[in-house]
C-alpha cells in the first residue's frame, strides 16, 4: 500500500519548492523517497529475519538496488538531473526502476501472494499499461470509450516520472489521439453521451487540452508536476464516478483509464490568504447562483433572460481563468482542472448550459448547473480561509458563503469583497441575492431573485481540479 501511495505521486513528475504554499509542504519528492525508505527498511528487517529464501531472496535484492537508484533520481529530477546528467536521465532512471520493482513483485509468486492481503487488499498495483508493441496512437483501435482508455494508460504509464524531452512526443501523440477520439465518439453517439454523462465527457476533453497547456508550459514550471498529477488523476475519477462512463472503459474485456492505488493521507485542504478566500467567496456563490438562473430562465422559456445568463456566464468564466493565472505555483498546479476557462470542469458545465439553451434541453441545463453547484462545493472543501472556519458552499450570496468563516463577512460588505478581488472601477460581476429553494418535491426553482452591482473582474483568473 506504501508503494502504491509512492506510485501515484510519481505520476506527472515529482515536485520541490523551497517555500511552503498554502499548507501543501515542501513538495511530493519528499513523500515519494519517504515512502520508499519505509519500503527499504521493511524489506531489510524481513531479510534479516530470514524470511525470504532462494530466487525470491534475490528478487528482493533487486527490488532494494531498484529503490537505492529511484530515491537519488528522484531527487535529482527536483535539482537539475546531479549525477545523472540531465533532468530528462533522471526521470527516465526514475521511471524504470519503479516498474522494475512493480515487475519484479508480480512476477515472483511469493512476493506477488504477499502483496495481497486476507481482505483482498492489494499492494504493489501494476502501472497503467504500455500500448502493445508497434502500436502507436495513430494505428491505436478508437471505436470504443475502452478502446481510447489503452491510449490513456499508454500516456499515464510514460507520465510517471514526469515529462521530458526523450517522451514529450509521444505523450502529446496520445492526448492528440484521445481528444480527436472523444470528440468523434460523442459525435457518433449522442445518446450514449447526453445528459450529465455528456457534461463529463466534455471536462475529460477539456482537461485533455490543459494536460497539452501544462506540458507546452513545462520548462518554466517548477510545479508541471503537481499538475500533471491533477490533471490525469481527476479524468480517471471522472471516469470511474460516472457510471455510464466507467461500464463504457472496461468493454470487451478492455481495461482502459486504469486507476491508481489510493493516496495513505488526504490531501491537505490549501489554506488561503484574504484575496484567495475572496476569490472562492464569489465563486462559489456565483457558481450556485448562476446555474440556477440558468434553470430558472430554460424552465420559463425567457429568450432574454437566457441571454442575460450567458452574458453573466461568459463574464464569470473569464474572471475564474483570470484569476486562477494571477496566482501561478501550487495554487494554479492544483485549482486549473476546474478554473481554467474551456480547458476546465467550469468550461464544460458552461458550455452545456449554453447548449442547453440552444436546444432547450432543460435536463441538460440542470445536470449541468448541478455540476456547477458540485464543483463549487469540491474546492470549498479542499480550501480553508483566511480566518479559518468553513465556506457554506451552498451559499448564493458572498454574505452567506463567507458566514460560517473565522471572518465571516456581512452583507454591508459583499461589494467590499467584491472590490477587493478586482481592480476595475467599472466592473461588470453579478451578485445574486437569495436563490428561490427547491420545493419539496424536488422541483427545479421556477425563479430567482438577481442584485446588482453588475461588475467586471477580468483583470484576475483562477483554475481549478475536478476530483
Amino acid at each position: 500500500m506504501v508503494f502504491n501511495d509512492a506510485t501515484r505521486f510519481l505520476e506527472g513528475g515529482l515536485w520541490r519548492n523551497v517555500v511552503d504554499e498554502g499548507g501543501q509542504g515542501l513538495g511530493s519528492v519528499y513523500n515519494y523517497t519517504g515512502d520508499l525508505t519505509v519500503i527499504q527498511d521493511g524489506l531489510k528487517a524481513m531479510v534479516a529475519a530470514g524470511q525470504f529464501t532462494g530466487q525470491t531472496l534475490a528478487n528482493v535484492n533487486k527490488i532494494l538496488a531498484d529503490i537505492t537508484v529511484a530515491q537519488d533520481a528522484a531527487m535529482a529530477s527536483v535539482t537539475g538531473g546531479g549525477a545523472f546528467g540531465s533532468i530528462a536521465a533522471a526521470e527516465t532512471a526514475l521511471r524504470n526502476a519503479h516498474l522494475d520493482i512493480l515487475n519484479v513483485v508480480n512476477n515472483d509468486p511469493k512476493l506477488a501472494g504477499q502483496a495481497t492481503n486476507a481482505d483482498g487488499v492489494t499492494g504493489f498495483l501494476e502501472a497503467p499499461a504500455l500500448l502493445p508493441e508497434g502500436v502507436t496512437a495513430a494505428t491505436a483501435a478508437k471505436g470504443t470509450l475502452a478502446e481510447l482508455g489503452l491510449i490513456f494508460n499508454d500516456a499515464a504509464n510514460r507520465l510517471l516520472g514526469g515529462v521530458n524531452d526523450s517522451n514529450v512526443d509521444i505523450i502529446q501523440d496520445d492526448v492528440d489521439a484521445l481528444i480527436a477520439g472523444l470528440n468523434a465518439l460523442v459525435a457518433a453517439n449522442p445518446l450514449q453521451f447526453g445528459g450529465l454523462t455528456g457534461v463529463h465527457a466534455l471536462a475529460i476533453i477539456d482537461q485533455l487540452a490543459l494536460v497539452n497547456t501544462h506540458i507546452n508550459g513545462a520548462a518554466g514550471n517548477v510545479d508541471i508536476g503537481r499538475a500533471l498529477n491533477d490533471d490525469f488523476l481527476d479524468i480517471i475519477d471522472i471516469v470511474a464516478g460516472d457510471t455510464n462512463l466507467a461500464n463504457m472503459a472496461q468493454q470487451n474485456g478492455l481495461n482502459g483509464w486504469t486507476g491508481f492505488g489510493d493516496f495513505l493521507n488526504a490531501t491537505p485542504a490549501y489554506q488561503d490568504n484574504q484575496a484567495q478566500t475572496d476569490f472562492w467567496a464569489m465563486f462559489i456563490a456565483q457558481s450556485n447562483a448562476l446555474g440556477q438562473a440558468a434553470i430558472s430562465a430554460v424552465n420559463a422559456g425567457d429568450a432574454a433572460a437566457m441571454a442575460k445568463v450567458t452574458a453573466d456566464l461568459m463574464t464569470f468564466k473569464k474572471d475564474v481563468t483570470d484569476f486562477d493565472a494571477a496566482q501561478g505555483g501550487i495554487f494554479q498546479a492544483r485549482f486549473d482542472n476546474e478554473l481554467l476557462g474551456d480547458q476546465s470542469t467550469l468550461g464544460a458545465e458552461i458550455a452545456k448550459i449554453l447548449e442547453g439553451f440552444q436546444t432547450g434541453n432543460k435536463a441538460l441545463v440542470a445536470a449541468a448547473a448541478d455540476q456547477m453547484h458540485q464543483n463549487a462545493a469540491d474546492v470549498g472543501g479542499n480550501n480553508i480561509p483566511v480566518n479559518g472556519g468553513a465556506y457554506d458552499v451552498n451559499g448564493t450570496t458572498i454574505a452567506q458563503v463567507l458566514a460560517t468563516t473565522g471572518g465571516a463577512n456581512s452583507n454591508a460588505d459583499a461589494a467590499a469583497v467584491l472590490a477587493a478581488i478586482t481592480a476595475a472601477p467599472d466592473s461588470n460581476v453579478i451578485m445574486l441575492a437569495n436563490a428561490a429553494p427547491a420545493s419539496q418535491d424536488g422541483a427545479v426553482p421556477a425563479t430567482v431573485a438577481i442584485e446588482g452591482p453588475i461588475m467586471d473582474m477580468s483583470h484576475h483568473q483562477h483554475h481549478h481540479m475536478w476530483a
